[in-house]
């Protein structure tokens, strides 16, 4: 797993976090065929399950008599990591939808396929056995959380203050992406005020001077953004703020 530079701001990851994959029916659609729809990206918290919602629909013949489809969610190492099975003896089904739980005491972060297996009967006819079909892929991220550690040293007037940003996936943690934002704010009555701003270098530091007095109180906050990216996809970097600190 790799923390790497952002590829856009909060608003492009969310979108892409919130858009869905279509695997169409093909336009010559063949009995058996399946369709599902999911969300590309499944962000799982530590020790937590999810359900991963999906939509599905079949591709049968008229006079079937019974069918069954089986959902198999096949992990980046390759294992078997989830199978559902479901059928009626009712005749063709309409679109439905059902979950993939996800849970993250088994799961590692990585690229899940996500791949079908349609059988069916027709009236007396002999069961035909579907081949498995890959309907897509599931990129399963960690939960990003951000922690935001400063020093400010005070040298006459102005206090130099160092802000570092690091953000922790599992048990992974490294500097935030180069480019974000931290505004270094001053304790004023019941206030916090901006008094300078800055943003992160490759090491995940921000630096600023600003004007302050011995007993002041001072923190900084990170604004989020930034991309945490496991495989191809990822969450957004929360926002995050510091431990005030007084000046010494």
């Amino acid at each position: 797993m790799k923390i790497l530079k952002r590829l856009g701001g909060a608003v492009a990851v969310a979108a892409l976090a919130l858009s869905t994959a279509t695997v169409a029916t093909p336009a010559q659609a063949a009995p058996g065929d399946a369709t599902l729809t999911f969300a590309p990206t499944a962000v799982l918290p530590d020790n937590t399950c999810i359900d991963h919602a999906y939509t599905y629909s079949v591709e049968l013949p008229a006079g079937t008599t019974s069918w069954s489809i089986v959902i198999e969610l096949i992990a980046p190492d390759g294992t078997n990591a989830h199978r559902e099975s479901f059928g009626t003896f009712n005749g063709a089904p309409a679109a439905n939808s059902g979950a993939l739980q996800l849970c993250s005491v088994y799961e590692q972060y990585g690229t899940y396929t996500v791949a079908t297996t349609t059988d069916y009967k027709v009236g007396t006819s002999p069961t035909v056995f579907g081949a498995k079909q890959v309907e897509g892929t599931i990129e399963v991220v960690g939960q990003a959380k951000s922690k935001v550690g400063l020093k400010a040293k005070r040298k006459g007037a102005k206090v130099k203050a160092t802000a570092k940003v690091s953000v922790t996936v599992g048990s992974t943690t490294g500097p935030v992406a180069e480019g974000g934002k931290v505004t270094f704010q001053k304790k004023v009555g019941k206030k916090w005020k901006k008094v300078a701003k800055g943003t992160t270098d490759a090491a995940g530091v921000a630096k600023a001077k600003f004007k302050a007095r011995k007993g002041d109180r001072v923190r900084a906050v990170f604004a989020g953004a930034g991309e945490v990216i496991v495989g191809s996809g990822g969450p957004p970097v929360p926002a995050a703020t510091s431990k005030a600190v007084r000046i010494k």
